[in-house]
């Protein structure tokens, strides 16, 4: 393509993302692209996997969200009331492996909590725009295998808004 000049194309599933150094070498891209693959061009990318772009072109800043999808985590998981905190994570929270039911009756309690799809939830969260979360997050993941009500408890889950 040249030298200083780049097209870069991120594929997910059916979905695509096209980006480059100039807007004629994404023009002559995607109409070289379109010659082979069915292609919808949607406009300047808006949303991405759940992530809001926000762009401001006079001040070069690119912003990135996830404010609808922590929204929609909070209302799957009936989190609903949780009020916002300036912290993820309770300092003084202590999560231990003996706090895992060994029970029938723990072990069944547990089995209808989404421990495991509220945590992949909260690392997708940290992965994509809050980092700030991560190790809170990876703190409750060390007990995936084995959740129990003390590592659920909604004052230790960590809370992103």
């Amino acid at each position: 393509m040249g030298e200083g000049k780049a097209v870069i194309l991120a594929v997910h599933v059916n979905d695509c993302l096209v980006t480059g150094s100039s807007q004629v070498l994404l023009d002559g891209f995607k109409t070289e692209i379109n010659t082979k693959y069915k292609m919808t061009d949607l406009g300047p990318c808006k949303w991405l996997l759940g992530i809001k772009i926000d762009r401001d072109f006079e001040l070069w800043i690119i912003t990135l969200s996830q404010h609808t999808y922590i929204e929609s985590i909070l209302t799957r998981f009936n989190f609903d009331d949780l009020k916002p905190s300036a912290i993820p994570m309770d300092p003084s929270a202590l999560l231990l492996k003996s706090q895992s039911p060994t029970t029938l009756a723990g072990i069944a309690r547990m089995k209808n909590v989404l421990y495991h799809k509220a945590v992949g939830s909260l690392m997708y969260v940290s992965m994509g725009t809050h980092p700030d979360i991560t190790f809170a997050t990876s703190t409750v993941a060390q007990y995936l295998e084995n959740p129990g009500w003390e590592h659920w408890g909604v004052s230790r889950l960590p809370k992103v808004l």
